[in-house]
């Protein structure tokens, strides 16, 4: 379910689709699941890189380093080289979707779960640094 289909349900919008010949929908969903260049994968690899960003700036916090623009551009760059390694370098991320495709719902929800908590902890960490 995407919600930018509910735009293309207007009645104008439906009439000029059928007069060019195209399935919206299907047009969309190409847009959003395509494993290579999909908009998906690439807010998941924005969220990932800004995530692990905003992780290892909150430790250098609590360790109390000077904030710095190049620390934070640092921070940036380093989470980027761990991303590009680990993740994006010969479009592994492609193999890892392929493999989480076969799992479970039970795997499936164990790991959204581990997934929201991890993602918590890294906003609450930052947050507390900047209490604190």
């Amino acid at each position: 379910m995407n919600p930018v289909n509910l735009i293309h349900k207007l009645p104008f919008q439906k009439r000029r689709y059928e007069e060019l010949g195209i399935d919206i929908h299907q047009e969309i969903n190409k847009a959003w699941g395509d494993k290579r260049f999909g908009l998906g994968i690439v807010w998941a690899g924005g969220f990932l890189w800004g995530g692990l960003s905003l992780f290892f700036f909150s430790v250098l916090m609590m360790l109390q380093v000077a904030i710095s623009t190049l620390l934070i551009v640092s921070c940036a760059v380093g989470a980027g080289a761990i991303c590009y390694m680990f993740v994006f370098r010969q479009d592994k991320y492609i193999e890892y979707f392929d493999k989480y495709e076969k799992w479970s719902k039970k795997e499936k929800r164990k790991y959204s779960w581990l997934t929201a908590g991890s993602m918590l902890f890294v906003m609450l960490s930052f947050y507390l640094c900047l209490v604190i």
